[in-house]
């Protein structure tokens, strides 16, 4: 970084999460926590009017599917850094966290120590890929799914009960394509109807 100041943002809709990461970032002399944000569609306005150097990016938000946001706000801000944050226990989130792109992706049972020695070492770029933990690796190399990237995508906003409608304005699809991908969901998962698909996600343990 060419300044002394990391700027950060949070995006966790927790704000007893968010008050506690933020009393430990700024516990450290060269963080400072610029924005806090409850949703994931308050993401980008903030990204719009602050300076942000890293973000801090919970997965499971209210607001839109966290994937995707990742994947935007890497391609619209490319030297901004991203650790993804999730509470979820999942190698198929794990991997799509990563093909995301994500600097780096933690789970929230991690310590502080080991929080603060992600930041820095993503600060620092000293790595080419995705910083993972063993542990996260270990999730994402036991995963077995052969749903696309896309897919998932549709299959997060399913599961938090949005409509076709609504799936296709987040995304930026035609509600056509947004059923075509829900029919090779349900055929790919031996499912027939949203039910038996929410069912099998939670059978899955992919959210």
């Amino acid at each position: 970084m060419s300044h002394t100041v990391v700027r950060i943002a949070i995006a966790d809709d927790h704000a007893i999460f968010r008050q506690g990461l933020k009393l430990l970032l700024q516990s450290q002399a060269n963080y400072q926590v610029v924005a806090e944000v409850a949703g994931l569609d308050q993401v980008l306005p903030t990204l719009q009017t602050q300076e942000v150097d890293l973000l801090i990016l919970d997965y499971h938000m209210p607001g839109g599917e966290s994937s995707a946001v990742l994947t935007y706000c890497k391609q619209r801000y490319p030297e901004l850094k991203i650790i993804a944050l999730t509470g979820a226990n999942s190698g198929v989130i794990f991997k799509q966290l990563r093909d995301a792109k994500a600097d780096a992706v933690l789970q929230k049972e991690g310590s502080a120590e080991a929080l603060l020695n992600c930041l820095q070492q993503v600060l620092t770029g000293r790595h080419q890929n995705t910083l993972l933990s063993e542990e996260v690796e270990e999730q994402i190399a036991a995963a077995d799914t052969d749903l696309t990237p896309r897919e998932l995508q549709i299959l997060a906003l399913i599961y938090q009960g949005l409509a076709t409608s609504e799936i296709a304005e987040q995304l930026s699809l035609s509600a056509k394509t947004v059923d075509k991908h829900r029919e090779n969901l349900m055929r790919k998962l031996e499912v027939n109807n949203v039910v038996q698909l929410i069912h099998k996600v939670q059978l899955l343990k992919l959210y």
